[in-house]
């Protein structure tokens, strides 16, 4: 018997996760803001959502598609959202107020402490407890043909989960297994998938380092096709540095090879899984066309709620950061902003201080009671 689903948000992750789990037999609701209404008439036009590539195939019709935050939540076992971490506060502003207490409710698209600032959010509207999740990904690398059709070019094989708090984590981990036909497994805490976000490893400084190849008006750019030995460095650095905070707060880290590995079988032996040359051979990510503009969330989403979340990581577990660092300056300076200044900092997620304890029990031992 299929789960009651709510999709927050009909981006193409969205829509991948609304076709594909109504495919695979659950009631699956579509919310979408109502002031992007236009993304859910597009659903409705198509009588559904079109689905192509490494996940369900076919055209799949949700229950409802709705921009009503209360009927979209009211009966769901399980809520995912996902949005990009700049729409954050506008989902939670609406939706927040209508959630259960002791509902389930998991970031698919998380980036780094999101679960941490999305706490903070919902204590600002005074939303009920809930069990709030995270996930470092979404189960899908995807992008939309049409405003109403996806497509899948991969399928993570694995995906880990945390909540907040911590003693939640197995009973999330049982609700995505139950929803997705992967292997879903409970991480320790919201810190672990926060540092197994390949994302800001990856994007920050493909988009940064090749400025002016995406700025150049002639050039069509492919950022996983546009890996040099020196660009491959300085993601290497900062995986390191990532591998490093992880070790520094106790955790195993892998690096994006690895990782890669886990979720695609990129890699199959010891060079390939390596960082850069995963990144080189993936199939699945080369095709990927753009960024064809540093305006890009590959910029203007990593750098403040992956990067800069990543720096005060590192202040709070006595990590040097150098290159994460001097990649969040040159992004400062691009866009003429202070993205730590309006980043994701330890103190916009509750953290008063640079302090490591601080930090590891503010992503543990917050409880509730259901």
């Amino acid at each position: 018997m299929g789960l009651n689903i709510t999709v927050l948000g009909a981006g193409a992750g969205g829509l991948a996760a609304t076709a594909d789990l109504t495919l695979l037999g659950h009631d699956v609701t579509l919310f979408e803001l109502p002031q992007f209404e236009s993304n859910l008439d597009a659903v409705r036009d198509n009588d559904g959502i079109d689905i192509s590539g490494a996940a369900s195939e076919g055209h799949a019709k949700p229950v409802a598609v709705t921009s009503d935050p209360a009927a979209a939540v009211s009966d769901a076992d399980l809520v995912l959202q996902a949005v990009p971490n700049f729409a954050f506060r506008a989902f939670v502003e609406t939706v927040g107020p209508h959630l259960s207490e002791g509902q389930a409710l998991v970031l698919l698209s998380a980036n780094t402490m999101s679960a941490l600032e999305y706490r903070r959010l919902l204590d600002d509207v005074g939303a009920p407890e809930i069990r709030l999740g995270e996930t470092p990904s979404l189960a899908y690398a995807v992008r939309k043909t049409s405003p109403s059709s996806v497509n899948v070019l991969g399928f993570k094989k694995k995906l880990i989960v945390a909540g907040l708090p911590a003693s939640c984590s197995e009973e999330l981990a049982d609700l995505m297994d139950a929803a997705f036909p992967t292997d879903i497994e409970a991480a320790d805490s919201v810190l672990e998938t926060s540092l197994y976000n390949a994302n800001p490893v990856i994007h920050p400084v493909g988009a940064l380092l090749n400025a002016g190849e995406i700025e150049s008006p002639d050039e069509e750019y492919y950022l996983y096709q546009n890996v040099t030995d020196s660009i491959g460095r300085v993601m290497t650095k900062v995986d390191e540095e990532r591998i490093a905070i992880g070790e520094a707060l106790g955790y195993d880290i892998k690096s994006v090879g690895e990782i890669f590995l886990d979720w695609y079988g990129i890699g199959e032996n010891e060079y390939y899984a390596t960082t850069v040359n995963s990144i080189r051979i993936s199939q699945i990510h080369g095709p990927i066309q753009g960024p064809d503009s540093l305006d890009h969330r590959y910029v203007t989403e990593d750098v403040p709620y992956g990067l800069v979340p990543l720096s005060e990581m590192g202040d709070a577990a006595g990590v040097e950061t150098p290159a994460i660092d001097s990649l969040i300056t040159i992004a400062d300076v691009v866009h003429h902003t202070d993205y730590r200044a309006n980043g994701r900092t330890l103190d916009v997620c509750g953290v008063p201080t640079l302090d490591k304890n601080d930090l590891v029990n503010a992503a543990t031992v917050r409880d509730i009671h259901v």
